[in-house]
């Protein structure tokens, strides 16, 4: 199984077409957070790695449909600008990181916090 971490203009609230294409594709599975910075671009964000526990960068968490990984991120890495026709040096690249996600046992109970392996594009600056 594999997940997919959203932070920039994929995101739900963003409204770009492209993300109908994602979620036809993938699961919604929660709001999460990964370690980083979040950088603004011209139009658009970017996430820098950081070891610093405290700067983390809220998103979406997506798990991929069973079969379906191979076809989103060739559409994923060309809109992303990594794509196998993209000249390098490339401005993103996919990367796997540790996402934490939040996760309700029961509606009365505090919130868990519950660690996923997921693909981000991250920034190469």
């Amino acid at each position: 199984m594999q997940h997919l971490f959203i932070y920039g203009t994929l995101r739900t609230t963003e409204g770009h077409p492209l993300h109908n294409y994602l979620r036809g594709l993938s699961d919604f599975l929660s709001k999460a957070t990964i370690g980083g910075i979040k950088v603004e671009l011209e139009g658009y964000t970017g996430l820098i790695p950081s070891r610093d526990p405290n700067e983390r960068v809220v998103g979406e968490l997506y798990r991929i449909h069973e079969g379906a990984s191979e076809k989103l991120f060739e559409v994923l890495d060309a809109y992303e600008g990594c794509g196998k026709e993209d000249p390098e040096p490339h401005e993103f690249f996919r990367h796997r990181q540790d996402v934490t996600l939040e996760v309700d046992e029961e509606p009365s109970a505090d919130k868990n916090q519950k660690t996923v392996e997921a693909w981000v594009y991250l920034y190469a600056g």
